[in-house]
């Protein structure tokens, strides 16, 4: 018999993609992924997160890597903030799950430098500090990305007063750990 474990449609399909390795790794242990759209009135009853199972109160939310994170705290802050309370209202723990390989903790992440200063000329040359949140980016012209300090204090302050989980897990293991939060048995095949 197989279990199944809902995924959002949003979720782009794996010819190719970064779901490759969750869906390789879903079939090769009895998983079935059916996807639907989480918009709360098809199969899923909620209409944010990425992936859930029937019978459990936890959304999983994956997000790629700490610039997805970044980008979600800085320029779509709203968009999330309102997920967040969706998930508040409805009674489910919202779980998001960041495939990196950049950090395991929050300690990791308060030393992370966004991608988009590791890449820029003035940062390697030590004419721009990302930390000072008050400069405009000398490349741009825009406002700096949002750094690792910055994100961790986020991140914490959303847990703390926003009943919002976050936790690290290396790309090849998100599969497993998407089902052991939401309490789906799978085949261990040798694991």
């Amino acid at each position: 018999m197989s279990v199944i474990i809902y995924e959002d449609t949003l979720q782009q399909q794996h010819d190719g993609d970064k779901h490759k390795l969750k869906h390789e790794w879903f079939a090769a242990h009895g998983i079935t992924v059916r996807r639907t759209r989480f918009d709360g009135k098809h199969d899923v009853p909620w209409s944010f997160g990425d992936y859930w199972a029937e019978g459990a109160n936890i959304i999983i939310d994956t997000k790629s890597g700490l610039s997805e994170v970044s980008s979600n705290l800085g320029r779509d802050h709203s968009r999330f903030k309102r997920e967040v309370q969706r998930a508040n209202a409805d009674g489910c723990l919202l779980v998001v799950l960041v495939e990196t390989t950049e950090a395991e903790t929050i300690d990791d992440v308060m030393s992370w430098v966004n991608v988009h200063c590791r890449c820029c000329h003035h940062y390697r040359g030590k004419r721009c500090n990302p930390d000072n949140r008050d400069d405009i980016c000398i490349r741009h012209g825009t406002k700096k990305p949002l750094q690792g300090e910055t994100i961790a204090k986020q991140i914490t302050t959303m847990q703390i007063n926003r009943g919002v989980r976050f936790e690290f897990v290396k790309p090849e293991n998100s599969a497993k750990r998407i089902c052991e939060l939401l309490g789906v048995m799978y085949e261990t095949n040798g694991d």
